[in-house]
């Protein structure tokens, strides 16, 4: 079912809202009775008359729209934006001089008044039993985060999974090391290599495409519960827990491996020996500099390091299975027979290691770029050929040193571009920002994400900050079945008009809602928003892409309200309920909104927004005056 979202505070046009990378979404709004007048407006533009005709029809699409992102989360991408084009962003504005304290007086917000204006509209249409129930059966309710909460949100998919591997390895290493498990003393080097083929395995966008394509075909039939398919969701987007505890378990073998090795250096050639060394440093190296501290702080460095030691390590294992396979320990001479180095399963496994890490490198090519600058904060960069919708693109400047992965925007796998964007927030995206190279290198074969599995659901909700609408556009784009909620501050200014053009084009205004959070009405409590729209979307799930630390606080309370929502780092999974980031009940105008929420008339079911209050040091145009509550209606068939 088709939904249109208003916004109930203003008589006037509102345009589009930008964010920090900490602010949150906003919903527009519009006149009860007038649902077609309050349609939105890109910023400074009047509605065009076929905008209003129909309250339930999307806007016309463009002919060739762009798309640009740039994320202040995990991913960035970016739009361009036709300036004649007769759709517009859902979104809010009330001109430079205008503040909330004067919107407010300008439009009186009272209970009464809007009472009177609903008792109008009761004259004319029934009233709407079915809502009332469906609002009794569905109260708001905070969420209550207790030390359990914040435990077993922390205690992510991905961290179980590390937990497991490592685990069981740790479980194994112990069983030999105590003489329990004399297979493992005789076999310590397969269960190495195996580790890091799994580790290596793991982590190829071949493999990940096959594993996502087969759980997306599996899990997608609605046999299957929603908890079961979240769940598949859950493991395979924290599969990367594997590929840690399988490279810390190579390195916990490759440890005893060289313990016994060492122990008995008469029955060992020299050669295998310092091979066996060289491969231990590389792989204790490696897994150092993997370590969260290490890797955030200097990730560059992480880099280089994973990518050149890595191989160097690989070769020297490979050096050092060829060279104990041809060694005879009780002859103490060399074997030049392959007849035993062909038995060997560490020889297979590691023939598999150089074939997954060539067919990683054969899809790298140089492809022409087109760098969009429109403020300092972002770059949109705009790379040939389209995408399906959830998958992301890597850029690199030289091709073998460091490589970025950014949420893409794209038509279609038939479109002649797709877009990503790159919030300037290192030196790498500083350079795009500054430099505009003309080319770059990508890799053809790309790598999925999380909004890949959009597919295993029916309906859904993305809802991102800033540059995270790079990594849910395309959702929303390509199926029609997904709402959109773009929060954050100047959002035309920062990531340019060819963003907000290719949204406005491709996602009709009944399906999406953009807030900047600069204007007067500021921040909106975004889980309460994110809660009721999910609610009367009738969502299956809710994709939230946002800054680590508001991510954080959405998982604890879906977990507390047991909501199933997917954040860029997380998930948690529960019921058809919604989250709350901030508990903004007790808002003064609380009981104002819950009045006008029970006289919305007959098909609309009401949303309420609640508004923080601005800090006092703050110097947006919040802070002088009375953040206030406003009320958003999505327009909806009877249930």
């Amino acid at each position: 079912m088709l939904t249109n979202v208003d916004l109930r505070t203003s008589s006037k046009s509102y345009s589009s809202l930008a964010l920090d990378q900490t602010d949150c979404a906003e919903a527009p709004a519009a006149s009860l009775d007038k649902p077609c007048e309050e349609s939105p407006l890109c910023a400074g533009r009047q509605p065009s008359p076929e905008a209003c005709s129909d309250p339930d029809s999307g806007p016309n699409p463009g002919p060739d729209s762009h798309t640009d992102y740039d994320s202040h989360s995990d991913y960035d991408s970016h739009s361009d934006y036709d300036s004649h084009s007769d759709s517009a962003p859902t979104v809010i504005n009330h001109g430079a001089g205008q503040t909330a304290a004067d919107l407010e007086n300008q439009y009186p917000y009272s209970s009464q008044d809007n009472s009177v204006q609903n008792k109008k509209g009761d004259k004319q249409e029934p009233s709407a039993p079915w809502k009332h129930e469906y609002e009794e059966n569905h109260p708001y309710v905070a969420p209550t985060i207790n030390r359990w909460t914040t435990l077993f949100t922390w205690f992510t998919p991905y961290r179980q999974l590390f937990v497991l591997t490592f685990g069981i390895n740790f479980l194994g290493a112990v069983m030999e090391l105590s003489n329990n498990w004399i297979w493992a003393k005789d076999h310590a080097t397969p269960l190495v290599v195996g580790n890091v083929l799994i580790a290596i395995g793991i982590r190829s966008e071949f493999v990940l495409r096959f594993l996502y394509w087969v759980t997306v075909k599996t899990f997608r039939p609605s046999i299957f519960p929603l908890w079961l398919r979240a769940k598949m969701v859950g493991i395979l987007y924290h599969i990367g827990g594997v590929h840690s505890g399988c490279g810390l378990s190579a390195l916990l073998w490759l440890a005893v491996t060289s313990g016994d090795q060492f122990r008995e250096t008469n029955l060992h050639h020299t050669t295998s020996l310092v091979a066996l060394g060289i491969s231990l440093a590389c792989v204790t190296l490696t897994c150092m500099s993997a370590f969260p501290f290490i890797r955030g702080r200097f990730h560059n460095l992480f880099e280089m390091i994973h990518r050149f030691v890595g191989w160097t390590g690989i070769v020297s294992t490979v050096l050092y299975v060829v060279l104990e396979s041809l060694w005879d320990v009780g002859e103490q001479r060399w074997d030049t027979s392959t007849t035993k180095l062909v038995k060997k399963p560490e020889l297979w496994f590691l023939v598999a290691i150089l074939i997954i890490i060539f067919f990683s490198w054969i899809t790298v090519s140089k492809v022409p770029v087109t760098v969009y600058t429109s403020s300092e904060k972002a770059s949109v960069i705009r790379v040939p050929g389209g995408l399906t919708s959830g998958l992301h693109t890597r850029v690199s400047v030289g091709g073998l040193r460091e490589w970025h992965i950014f949420g893409s925007i794209s038509e279609g796998k038939d479109a002649k571009y797709h877009y990503i964007v790159a919030a300037v927030q290192g030196e790498f995206t500083k350079m795009l920002n500054v430099e505009k190279p003309a080319t770059l290198y990508t890799k053809r074969w790309k790598p999925c994400g999380l909004p890949y599995f959009s597919r295993m659901f029916k309906r859904g909700l993305a809802m991102c900050t800033g540059s995270g609408i790079g990594a849910v556009a395309s959702t929303c784009i390509q199926h029609d079945t997904w709402f959109l909620i773009w929060i954050g501050p100047n959002l035309e200014k920062t990531y340019g008009k060819e963003i907000m053009q290719l949204i406005c084009d491709r996602i009709p205004e009944n399906r999406r809602l953009i807030w900047d959070t600069r204007g007067p009405l500021g921040r909106p409590d975004v889980v309460r928003l994110l809660q009721n729209t999910h609610q009367y979307w009738e969502a299956e799930v809710t994709l939230f892409v946002g800054s680590p630390e508001m991510n954080s606080n959405v998982l604890q309370s879906c977990r507390a309200l047991k909501t199933p929502v997917f954040t860029s780092t997380e998930l948690r999974l529960g019921n058809q309920r919604l989250v709350y980031l901030w508990e903004s009940h007790h808002h003064p105008f609380a009981q104002q909104c819950h009045a006008l929420k029970e006289d919305a008339r007959l098909n609309r079911l009401a949303i309420i927004v609640g508004y923080r209050k601005a800090p006092p040091d703050s110097t947006s145009p919040r802070s002088q005056g009375l953040t206030r509550n406003t009320q958003a209606t999505i327009s909806r068939p009877p249930l």
